[in-house]
């Protein structure tokens, strides 16, 4: 596909971005004296009235509206499947949990995805995993008997976790799009990171901590496990992978690394919005509204909770905009 073809979709996300929300919308929505208040704050600039006073309903309509925007402006819808995949296998997770407890699945399901929450249900359910799609059956039905056979929780979930980050670079190379690929490899690497030092501190064996880590992001698996077991400082290591930009972070507390890594995302996004041709624009603008859209979760959330307004500040990402 030519990359002039992107040229429609750019122009529309140009237009788009002047409705995201301001710093100066994001200081009043920390302000609002109530959860009330904040909301609608967000509805007199264009976002949907929730079904009910929760931050999940409006912020998952706004995210199934944003994706349904990217997928009606881009050529090629399809290029861009990686940056809704990894919700397919969030829904295999809640699908499986919830057929062998009380679990609602309605109230778990991920939006927007692939493949219909429905069939993952089904699949489930009847125990037919050819119901689904080639990347998703055999990680059901190894993820399905290890919940069955071996009635481990955890390593179902092992199991999902490491074919989504593998499914993520694999949908990531078929992009075409050089931050896709970037976002997908930098969120394996903390994720194995966290994924290592999990299994450390809770006494797992250097085993099952090489099983639980995906191995995507650079890091190698083995380096990685007998670094964090051996308690080396992780700043040489990420550094020698090319991702010296986790080296402040790698040791550190966990949501300090999470935080850095929804920044530097946003920042590489703001670096790409101004693309005109392929697809690196329509990401860049993706992961912008997913962190907009996280931010007011943070904020309704704190604000429904009672948090103070200086400890909101603390745990609001960088802005797109």
């Amino acid at each position: 596909m030519r990359e002039t073809e992107y040229a429609y979709a750019v122009a529309r996300i140009r237009a788009n971005e002047l409705k995201m929300l301001s710093q100066q919308d994001f200081d009043r929505l920390i302000a609002a004296e109530s959860f009330s208040a904040a909301l609608r704050i967000l509805t007199d600039k264009g976002w949907s009235e929730p079904s009910g006073n929760s931050a999940y309903d409006i912020c998952e309509t706004e995210t199934e509206t944003v994706w349904r925007f990217i997928a009606e402006s881009v050529p090629d819808r399809d290029l861009l499947d990686a940056m809704i995949i990894g919700n397919d296998f969030a829904n295999l997770k809640a699908a499986i949990k919830a057929k062998f407890s009380d679990l609602k699945i309605s109230e778990y399901m991920t939006v927007p995805s692939l493949c219909p929450s429905e069939t993952i249900v089904k699949a489930i359910d009847e125990g037919e995993f050819s119901l689904l799609p080639e990347y998703l059956a055999d990680c059901a039905d190894k993820a399905y008997h290890a919940y069955t056979e071996k009635e481990s929780g955890q390593l179902t979930e092992i199991i999902i976790d490491k074919e989504c980050a593998a499914a993520k670079l694999r949908f990531a190379e078929k992009s075409d799009s050089e931050l896709l690929r970037e976002i997908h490899t930098l969120t394996a690497a903390v994720s194995d990171i966290k994924t290592a030092r999990r299994c450390a501190s809770t006494g797992k064996s250097r085993q099952f901590a090489l099983d639980a880590v995906s191995g995507c992001g650079k890091i190698d698996a083995q380096k990685l496990v007998n670094a964090v077991y051996e308690k080396e400082e992780l700043a040489q290591l990420v550094t020698d992978a090319g991702l010296g930009i986790l080296a402040d972070y790698a040791d550190g507390d966990f949501t300090a690394l999470e935080m850095f890594c929804d920044n530097y995302i946003t920042r590489r996004a703001r670096e790409y919005k101004h693309e005109i041709f392929g697809p690196d624009a329509a990401v860049a603008y993706y992961y912008g509204k997913l962190a907009e859209i996280k931010n007011v979760r943070i904020i309704l959330s704190a604000k429904a909770s009672g948090v103070p307004k200086d400890v909101i500040q603390q745990r609001v990402r960088e802005l797109y905009v």
